[in-house]
């Protein structure tokens, strides 16, 4: 089965396949479907046994560099200088240039650092580093764990407070010899030096592009933190240009806490347009739902054993890596997310929280366009009331349905009795059944992307169809329908002997749903049709 990746810069859609899983994902946002997923900093009550006090406190002390400015005193956005060398160290690894995912890879930015760090790529640092999928928390330790350190007079690395990204681990904190090595030789201070200019930029603009005073004005007032937290708490977002995936949200200290979000290709390569709001809310995605884990986790909390009675997991997740309480959080969160939308954005809604409840779906979240739509009428029920009012009848309710749940999917797509039609030469006709794993809604229209395939490949050629004429039999378990597209710009252009149909997908606005209100599994199809296509004759295959 073929995958789909969303591209937030420039609306692409890059296709992989990953162990024959469907794993999607946008930009770096995500864990992948079937490995074990970044827990978010929240400790459960059963581990506390286990938790570190964070200590010390993150400032701009002697001998760190950090270019960075504050916004309206509540944000205060930087690119520290030793967050970027684990990055770049991260980047120059076998595995960050051979995988899809982890490294940004599509900026000139990118380029630069390559080709300036080329005399240390034999570096034997860059093999103790080496990490992988399997050890994605080891690669998330050593990226993140760098902003507790600094530079001294010498030019060597000391720690300047306790932290650990991944409470145990200490992968950054263990090669410092290694690392310090390896920023003597390749002179990576003068590389960071020389890029303050590009960093600078990159702050200035974040801020704007990325709503972020919108996002933090909206958080305090709807969902609303507790006074203990508001009291002398300053907030971080933490950036490297060479981040592509696994953003994070993590305390620093008993009154700093940080995001670690990732940026869009054409926000670092500087071609983006703030006239463009549909992109620079996928932008703010990245960030919002890291953030809103600040208010959502403690609540959470405070309501604990209720979740942990009335969400079992068990019906809610398939696969996604998270643990316990924290698929309820991811849930809230991203449900949290489509409030935002709608109250500030209403114009972008519906498109906007239809495509990040596939993307979320993607991820095990399976039922997040129902839990949504769930907190959404108790939102509006509870206005001018505390937020965490809504948690009693919203886990009431998760009681009542979670064992009537199920993730619907496509069971096969048949195209034996169909007809390949070339009769005006202007229409190509494929008649399609799909077969469902469950009843599905079927009232309404819905839309499908379809690529074309070359040499077992998916290319950029591809449009999305509304699906209009179609037929519902089985009690809503087969559907038959047809796909009528331009003959001159798919003969005299393309080759399209093989189709690949996508389902529940960016750019499809009107998804499948089942009768139990829960979207299709997003899918991709391969469909093959024989050939050749005559002018004025029908073809049955055999």
């Amino acid at each position: 089965m073929l995958q789909s990746y969303k591209n937030f810069n420039n609306k692409k859609i890059i296709n992989t396949i990953y162990n024959n899983t469907l794993i999607q994902k946008s930009g770096d946002n995500f864990i992948w479907q079937n490995e074990k997923s970044l827990i978010n900093n929240t400790l459960t009550q059963q581990k506390m046994n286990t938790k570190i006090k964070i200590i010390g406190l993150f400032l701009l002390i002697a001998g760190k560099t950090l270019y960075g400015q504050s916004v309206k005193e509540s944000a205060k956005i930087e690119i520290p200088e030793t967050y970027e060398l684990s990055n770049i160290i991260l980047a120059l690894t076998d595995y960050g240039i051979s995988d899809e995912w982890e490294v940004q890879k599509k900026t000139d930015y990118y380029k630069n650092m390559l080709q300036y760090f080329e005399p240390v790529k034999n570096h034997p640092l860059l093999d103790s580093a080496n990490y992988s999928r399997e050890k994605w928390d080891y690669y998330l330790a050593f990226r993140t764990d760098a902003v507790a350190y600094s530079f001294d007079k010498n030019n060597k690395l000391k720690k300047d407070f306790d932290f650990e990204t991944q409470p145990g681990l200490n992968p950054f904190g263990n090669h410092l010899d290694l690392i310090n090595d390896f920023v003597e030789k390749s002179n990576f201070r003068k590389f960071y030096s020389e890029n303050k200019s590009f960093y600078e930029k990159l702050i200035n603009n974040y801020k704007d592009y990325n709503f972020i005073n919108e996002t933090l004005e909206f958080l305090d007032a709807k969902i609303g933190k507790s006074k203990k937290q508001s009291q002398s708490e300053q907030y971080h977002i933490i950036l490297s240009p060479l981040v592509y995936r696994m953003n994070c949200h993590r305390q620093l200290s008993e009154n700093i806490v940080a995001d670690f979000p990732s940026a869009t290709e054409d926000f670092i390569n500087g071609n983006f347009d703030n006239e463009n709001l549909e992109d620079r809310l996928d932008s703010n995605h990245l960030i919002f739902t890291e953030k809103d884990h600040e208010y959502i986790n403690p609540i959470t909390n405070k309501y604990l054993e209720l979740v942990n009675s009335n969400f079992n997991t068990k019906y809610w997740d398939k696969e996604s890596g998270y643990e316990g309480f924290n698929v309820f959080n991811e849930y809230m969160t991203w449900a949290v997310y489509d409030l935002f939308l709608e109250e500030k954005f209403p114009n972008y809604v519906n498109k906007l929280s239809t495509y990040w409840q596939y993307q979320n779906a993607s991820r095990g979240f399976f039922a997040q366009n129902l839990f949504s739509d769930k907190v959404k009428e108790l939102y509006k029920k509870n206005k001018g009331k505390k937020f965490e009012n809504i948690y009693k009848p919203l886990l009431e309710w998760t009681k009542e349905i979670e064992q009537q749940i199920s993730l619907p999917a496509i069971e096969s797509v048949d195209t034996s009795e169909s007809t390949i039609q070339n009769l005006t030469q202007t229409n190509y006709i494929r008649y399609i059944q799909v077969n469902f794993s469950e009843s599905m809604n079927t009232e309404q229209p819905f839309g499908v992307e379809i690529r074309e395939i070359k040499n077992g490949k998916q290319t950029e050629n591809k449009k999305y169809v509304e699906i209009t004429e179609y037929k519902w039999t089985k009690d809503g378990k087969t559907l038959n329908f047809k796909i009528d597209s331009d003959w001159n710009e798919v003969a005299l252009t393309f080759n399209w002997n093989e189709v690949a149909l996508t389902f529940n997908w960016w750019g499809i606005e009107k998804p499948l749903i089942s009768k139990k209100g829960i979207f299709l599994k997003g899918t991709t199809e391969k469909v093959e049709w024989i050939t050749p296509i005559r002018e004025g004759v029908i073809i049955k295959p055999q």
